[in-house]
Protein backbone atom coordinates (compact mmCIF):
# COMPACT_ATOMS: atom_id res chain seq x y z
CA UNK A 1 0.00 0.00 0.00
CA UNK A 2 2.55 2.22 0.79
CA UNK A 3 4.67 1.43 -2.14
CA UNK A 4 1.30 2.21 -4.47
CA UNK A 5 0.82 5.19 -2.55
CA UNK A 6 4.79 6.89 -2.97
CA UNK A 7 4.06 5.79 -7.09
CA UNK A 8 0.89 7.87 -7.05
CA UNK A 9 2.57 10.74 -5.06
CA UNK A 10 6.04 10.46 -7.88
CA UNK A 11 3.39 10.46 -10.83
CA UNK A 12 1.31 13.86 -9.82
CA UNK A 13 4.42 15.59 -8.17
CA UNK A 14 5.33 16.64 -11.51
CA UNK A 15 2.45 18.07 -13.23
CA UNK A 16 2.05 19.94 -9.87
CA UNK A 17 5.25 21.55 -9.78
CA UNK A 18 4.67 22.72 -13.13
CA UNK A 19 1.57 24.15 -12.75
CA UNK A 20 3.16 26.28 -9.41
CA UNK A 21 6.06 27.08 -12.30
CA UNK A 22 3.54 28.51 -14.97
CA UNK A 23 1.73 30.38 -12.01
CA UNK A 24 2.65 34.17 -12.56
CA UNK A 25 2.51 37.37 -11.12
CA UNK A 26 0.31 39.19 -12.15
CA UNK A 27 0.99 43.21 -12.19
CA UNK A 28 -1.76 45.88 -11.98
CA UNK A 29 -1.88 49.09 -13.19
CA UNK A 30 -4.92 51.53 -13.22
CA UNK A 31 -7.93 51.02 -15.87
CA UNK A 32 -5.34 48.48 -17.32
CA UNK A 33 -8.02 45.10 -17.60
CA UNK A 34 -6.14 41.63 -17.30
CA UNK A 35 -5.66 39.56 -20.79
CA UNK A 36 -4.82 35.83 -20.55
CA UNK A 37 -1.77 34.89 -22.42
CA UNK A 38 -2.79 31.05 -23.92
CA UNK A 39 -0.71 28.24 -22.89
CA UNK A 40 2.12 27.77 -25.57
CA UNK A 41 2.37 31.45 -26.59
CA UNK A 42 5.34 33.00 -26.28
CA UNK A 43 8.92 34.56 -27.60
CA UNK A 44 10.69 31.24 -26.84
CA UNK A 45 13.64 32.83 -24.85
CA UNK A 46 14.14 35.96 -27.53
CA UNK A 47 13.89 38.38 -24.79
CA UNK A 48 16.86 37.87 -22.95
CA UNK A 49 19.49 39.48 -20.39
CA UNK A 50 21.76 39.88 -23.19
CA UNK A 51 18.58 40.91 -25.53
CA UNK A 52 16.24 42.81 -23.91
CA UNK A 53 13.15 44.51 -24.91
CA UNK A 54 13.82 48.13 -25.61
CA UNK A 55 10.97 50.23 -26.55
CA UNK A 56 10.80 54.00 -27.10
CA UNK A 57 7.29 55.28 -27.36
CA UNK A 58 6.85 59.21 -29.09
CA UNK A 59 3.76 61.08 -27.78
CA UNK A 60 2.87 64.28 -29.10
CA UNK A 61 -1.01 63.96 -28.73
CA UNK A 62 -2.32 63.56 -25.17
CA UNK A 63 -5.72 61.82 -25.83
CA UNK A 64 -6.28 58.70 -27.80
CA UNK A 65 -2.26 58.77 -28.72
CA UNK A 66 -1.16 59.08 -24.97
CA UNK A 67 -3.51 56.50 -23.61
CA UNK A 68 -2.90 53.90 -25.95
CA UNK A 69 1.11 54.10 -25.64
CA UNK A 70 0.12 54.05 -22.02
CA UNK A 71 -1.64 51.03 -22.32
CA UNK A 72 1.32 49.26 -24.69
CA UNK A 73 3.67 50.13 -22.19
CA UNK A 74 1.58 48.39 -19.39
CA UNK A 75 0.89 45.63 -21.48
CA UNK A 76 4.31 44.72 -21.61
CA UNK A 77 5.58 44.69 -18.49
CA UNK A 78 2.59 42.65 -17.10
CA UNK A 79 3.58 40.00 -20.27
CA UNK A 80 8.08 39.98 -19.75
CA UNK A 81 8.18 41.12 -15.69
CA UNK A 82 6.06 37.96 -14.55
CA UNK A 83 8.38 35.40 -16.70
CA UNK A 84 11.72 37.47 -15.83
CA UNK A 85 12.24 39.00 -18.94
CA UNK A 86 13.90 41.96 -18.86
CA UNK A 87 12.83 44.97 -20.74
CA UNK A 88 13.83 49.33 -20.92
CA UNK A 89 11.21 51.14 -21.99
CA UNK A 90 11.04 55.16 -22.13
CA UNK A 91 7.89 57.24 -23.06
CA UNK A 92 9.10 61.03 -24.53
CA UNK A 93 6.49 63.49 -24.47
CA UNK A 94 6.92 65.98 -26.98
CA UNK A 95 3.80 68.93 -28.48
CA UNK A 96 0.77 69.08 -26.26
CA UNK A 97 1.35 65.24 -24.76
CA UNK A 98 3.58 67.55 -22.01
CA UNK A 99 0.52 69.25 -20.56
CA UNK A 100 -0.40 65.89 -19.04
CA UNK A 101 2.97 66.01 -17.25
CA UNK A 102 2.25 68.81 -15.18
CA UNK A 103 1.26 67.71 -11.80
CA UNK A 104 -0.98 70.74 -11.28
CA UNK A 105 -2.97 70.25 -14.69
CA UNK A 106 -6.72 68.86 -13.58
CA UNK A 107 -7.17 68.06 -17.56
CA UNK A 108 -4.87 65.42 -17.25
CA UNK A 109 -5.21 64.03 -14.01
CA UNK A 110 -6.47 61.34 -14.84
CA UNK A 111 -3.26 59.92 -15.83
CA UNK A 112 -1.50 60.34 -13.19
CA UNK A 113 -2.01 57.21 -11.31
CA UNK A 114 -0.95 55.21 -14.34
CA UNK A 115 2.00 57.21 -14.78
CA UNK A 116 3.40 56.75 -11.17
CA UNK A 117 2.69 52.97 -11.42
CA UNK A 118 4.82 52.32 -14.63
CA UNK A 119 7.64 54.72 -13.61
CA UNK A 120 7.66 52.27 -10.22
CA UNK A 121 7.89 49.16 -12.80
CA UNK A 122 11.11 51.14 -14.48
CA UNK A 123 9.55 53.15 -17.06
CA UNK A 124 11.34 56.15 -17.97
CA UNK A 125 9.09 59.57 -18.89
CA UNK A 126 11.58 62.29 -20.85
CA UNK A 127 9.71 65.45 -21.66
CA UNK A 128 11.13 67.88 -24.37
CA UNK A 129 12.02 70.97 -23.70
CA UNK A 130 11.53 72.80 -26.57
CA UNK A 131 7.65 71.68 -26.07
CA UNK A 132 7.38 72.96 -22.31
CA UNK A 133 9.46 76.79 -23.50
CA UNK A 134 7.06 76.72 -26.43
CA UNK A 135 4.00 75.94 -24.03
CA UNK A 136 4.77 78.48 -21.39
CA UNK A 137 4.83 75.77 -19.20
CA UNK A 138 7.50 74.63 -16.30
CA UNK A 139 9.56 72.26 -15.45
CA UNK A 140 9.20 72.65 -12.26
CA UNK A 141 5.57 71.76 -12.22
CA UNK A 142 6.31 67.73 -13.43
CA UNK A 143 5.88 64.70 -11.66
CA UNK A 144 9.12 64.65 -9.86
CA UNK A 145 9.75 61.10 -11.37
CA UNK A 146 10.16 62.66 -15.34
CA UNK A 147 13.09 64.09 -16.42
CA UNK A 148 13.53 66.82 -19.27
CA UNK A 149 15.48 66.59 -22.29
CA UNK A 150 16.69 69.17 -24.68
CA UNK A 151 14.22 68.03 -27.53
CA UNK A 152 11.80 65.13 -27.49
CA UNK A 153 12.28 64.23 -31.57
CA UNK A 154 16.46 64.31 -30.63
CA UNK A 155 15.56 61.84 -27.83
CA UNK A 156 13.55 59.45 -29.71
CA UNK A 157 16.39 59.12 -32.81
CA UNK A 158 19.21 58.91 -29.92
CA UNK A 159 17.04 55.90 -28.94
CA UNK A 160 16.91 54.07 -32.65
CA UNK A 161 20.56 54.42 -32.41
CA UNK A 162 20.73 52.58 -28.83
CA UNK A 163 18.64 49.70 -30.54
CA UNK A 164 15.30 50.79 -29.10
CA UNK A 165 12.23 49.80 -31.16
CA UNK A 166 10.16 53.07 -31.84
CA UNK A 167 6.66 53.15 -31.24
CA UNK A 168 4.49 56.24 -32.41
CA UNK A 169 0.56 55.36 -32.31
CA UNK A 170 -1.17 56.92 -34.54
CA UNK A 171 -4.03 59.78 -33.28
Amino acid sequence: MKRLLLCLILSVAPSLLQAQQTKLTVIDFPNIPEIAVPDGMGYNDFYSKKSPAKIVFGVSDPGHQLKESLTNAAYTIKYLKPRGLPYEIELVLYGKAILTANSFNEKYASYAALYSELNKHGVVFSICNNSLSALNESADDLYDFMKVIPAGILQIAKKQHQGFAYIHNTK
